[in-house]
């Protein structure tokens, strides 16, 4: 009797510690459209940051779900019985609502945009040199980014939709003019986009730049969650490899060297959005600018 008492304890320990080694699954939404393809650099980073805290958190992986066709993200995670983790623009709003892990996670690239036009509209985009030039035409933005405010807070007229590929067929449709997306996830959604909207390009002829981070944001109340995913990404900043991960990446390969940007008319855009707790100081955090970059058009040029 002794002996299967013994016997199923150490099945029992046994069982629990097989168990235990399981993966946990961090929930994450899968792409919207095929014209999304940049979303897997988030996907990918995140699986990278579980690798490299595996020895203090244990093994996790990554699991893609199907985006809900309509809604808002923020609120699937703040139910905390959908998502785990999603990549947000950060806002004040955002911050108060979901917890933020604030490394950004392109080193504030997403401020950096060109514009995905129709084809025939690329001469007319090649001769914009103001502000005002630009605030005669309608950007195409979605209904919950905060890329829409700071548009509209400059002057910029903006038209929402809420999925990616609406915003593609109201450009294809003259229903508005151009499509802001950053320097990396544009050249890599032009390749997706391709087949179904021949007609349209990402074109790098004009850019608008503002102080913007992308970060990863959890539900509040899941704090382990948050404490891991700060304590990877913070390392792979500081020791450069999230910077090396960047340019190797496929959404990011053909954006280095940024000095190939120097001729572009860039309009430097205040983002009244940013939060004062936006990490600026952390220099290992953020895309070194070529000087030749430094030098941009002002927002607040005589017009």
């Amino acid at each position: 009797m002794r002996l299967l008492t013994g016997l199923l304890l150490c099945f029992g320990v046994w069982s629990f510690n097989v168990l235990s080694e399981q993966p946990q699954h961090i929930r994450v939404l899968g792409l919207q459209s095929p014209g999304e393809a940049s979303v897997s650099y988030y996907q990918d980073l995140l699986q990278l940051v579980l690798n490299r805290t595996k020895a203090d958190y244990g093994a996790a992986r990554v699991q893609l779900l199907q985006p809900p066709p309509l809604g808002d993200y923020r609120y699937l995670l703040m139910k905390q019985n959908f998502i785990d983790v999603h990549h947000f623009g950060t806002s004040s709003e955002l911050e108060q609502d979901l917890f933020p892990i604030r490394v950004p996670l392109l080193g504030g690239g997403l401020g950096w945009r060109g514009f995905i036009i129709r084809k025939t509209d690329r001469q007319a985009f090649s001769q914009i040199r103001l502000l005002s030039e630009l605030k005669r035409l309608t950007a195409c933005q979605g209904e919950l980014w905060p890329d829409s405010d700071i548009m509209r807070a400059a002057g910029l007229k903006v038209m929402t939709a809420e999925r990616h590929d609406q915003m593609l067929e109201l450009l294809r449709r003259k229903r508005c003019d151009y499509f802001p997306r950053s320097i990396f996830e544009g050249p890599v959604e032009q390749k997706a986009f391709a087949a179904a909207y021949p007609d349209l390009e990402y074109n790098t002829s004009v850019l608008l730049h503002y102080p913007f981070a992308m970060y990863y944001f959890v539900n509040k109340n899941n704090k382990v969650l948050a404490e891991r995913l700060f304590r990877g990404l913070d390392k792979l900043a500081r020791s450069g490899e999230l910077q090396a991960f960047l340019q190797a990446h496929p959404i990011a390969q053909q954006v280095f060297p940024l000095s190939q940007f120097s001729k572009s008319v860039v309009f430097q855009l205040e983002n009244p959005l940013l939060p004062a707790e936006t990490p600026l100081q952390q220099q290992e955090y953020w895309l070194k600018v070529p000087v030749e970059l430094a030098v941009v058009s002002s927002a607040r040029q005589p017009e």
